[in-house]
């Protein structure tokens, strides 16, 4: 493991030598040899702007706050071997620009305690139960390729603006309060719990477009996915089950029809080794968009959703073949093989 991870530390070394930031590798298994085996403890030695690379784990690496500008990378959400996993993530004044990639959040990703809106965040790649923003909030996120439950929740904690939520797949909604300035594309509601994915608070002030978005239940029961202040546009509904779905408010959607995944293996829960949400040729949501482009988690732009939660950009090590047996004194012959996602 130690070759392993110095491996990794030097891939990324390279990466990050031609961006200009410095790089700090936290382990907290046994034996490690990563400059830091607690994450709060490299957090707060950092400088802004630095990347901290976390190496995949058994163990939680616990609540985590940040109050600067950071890059903090996991190897993977949903890899059968490898997954990098923190408790919670609260983010404080000072932490603008702050990049989060390639983890599993078992609590939340909570923005507070901050008097002005944050700004630049990127919450990508990552399983999360749930993203918050309390206080001022969050002014300009971006938050794309994640598996998750909850983006806000109530009126207290969905103050966030000039976002971009896209290329997600979520199981439960997303609350909005500022309407005129969320863009909600390309994403995949897979059986969310309850009949209003999109749930806008300022409803009496206006309404929140959403774009090539499939709402995909697979139920007994008839859903509604429709709430006052919601338009659709160019979006699919579909429900798998022997229940119905309303017919989605707005133009040019599709209702009542099968995307045609080209697998999904149960139709109600994500399995990351087996399903896969890119659409058949004979799917009605190709090029049925917003100009021209796909419905669902693969279009609207060079964004590219994968199942493992790999961090785009970075490179990746992986054991293709190992011996099995080996005499004394003889060389243990291993294949190792980088993708660069």
């Amino acid at each position: 493991m130690k070759k392993i991870t110095s491996l990794v530390a030097m891939l990324l070394g390279l990466w990050v030598a031609t961006n200009a930031q410095n790089i700090i590798t936290v382990d907290n298994g046994e034996g490690s040899n990563a400059q830091f085996n607690n994450l709060q403890s490299a957090i707060s030695a950092a400088s802004s702007g630095d990347i901290i690379h976390i190496i995949p784990s058994e163990t939680n690496y616990g609540d985590i706050t940040i109050e600067k500008k950071l890059t903090l990378i996991g190897f993977a959400h949903s890899d059968k071997n490898k997954r990098t996993m923190v408790d919670g993530i609260t983010l404080t004044t000072g932490a603008d620009d702050t990049r989060i990639t390639g983890l599993v959040v078992t609590d939340s990703y909570y923005v507070k305690n901050n008097t002005v809106p944050l700004t630049g965040l990127i919450v990508e790649n990552c399983l999360l139960e749930e993203l918050y923003f309390a206080n001022a909030g969050a002014d300009g996120i971006v938050i794309r390729g994640n598996i998750l439950n909850y983006v806000g929740f109530s009126r207290t904690t969905s103050l966030y603006s000039n976002a971009l939520i896209t290329n997600n797949l979520i199981l439960r909604e997303v609350v909005v309060l500022n309407y005129q300035s969320i863009t909600v594309k390309n994403n995949i509601f897979l059986n969310p719990v309850g009949s209003s994915p999109i749930y806008n608070y300022s409803a009496t002030n206006g309404s929140v477009t959403v774009q090539n978005n499939i709402f995909y239940f697979d139920s007994n029961s008839t859903f509604d996915p429709n709430f006052d202040g919601v338009n659709f546009e160019n979006c699919l509904a579909y429900n798998n089950g022997s229940g119905n779905v309303a017919s989605l408010n707005g133009t040019d959607n599709l209702n009542n029809q099968n995307p045609l995944f080209v697998e999904d293996n149960d139709n109600a829960t994500f399995e990351p080794d087996i399903d896969d949400y890119r659409l058949q040729s004979s799917s009605p949501a190709l090029n049925a968009g917003v100009n021209g482009e796909d419905i669902g988690l693969y279009g609207g732009g060079s964004f590219i959703f994968n199942n493992q939660g790999f961090s785009n950009g970075i490179p990746t090590v992986s054991i293709q073949a190992i011996s099995t047996t080996v005499e004394p004194g003889q060389n243990l012959n291993v294949i190792i093989s980088t993708t660069n996602h």
